[in-house]
């Protein structure tokens, strides 16, 4: 269950780092447009993201209920995206922070036992 709440936060995060990379919903978010650097800085990590959540679904179950769970975990993350951006847009992006940095420390504490 910690690992498909891992990829949840994960996928969740990629999409508002790739939503946040449209100029449209920098604007809504920031009252300004982003840079060229940022806008790249931004899909980059939402992309990296991506791939980090389908990683890990992969590798927990396997490479064919790996990638159906990745791509369930993917579309709730949208859904949820969606659906806090026209009511709450800021605590949408803070659960987007919150959310990664307890997704990054619980897959550390994860993977501390087996590195050691």
């Amino acid at each position: 269950m910690t690992i498909w709440l891992i990829v949840l936060t994960l996928n969740y995060v990629s999409w508002a780092l790739l939503c946040l990379a449209v100029a449209r919903h920098h604007r809504q978010h920031f009252g300004a447009e982003a840079s060229l650097r940022r806008a790249r800085l931004l899909r980059l990590g939402g992309w990296l993201a991506t791939l980090a959540a389908w990683v890990i679904s992969v590798r927990w179950h396997g490479w064919d209920i790996g990638s159906v769970d990745w791509c369930a975990s993917w579309m709730l993350a949208a859904i949820a995206w969606v659906l806090l951006q026209p009511y709450r847009p800021r605590f949408a992006r803070w659960l987007a922070f919150i959310g990664g940095t307890a997704s990054l420390f619980a897959l550390i504490s994860l993977l501390l036992p087996t590195l050691f």
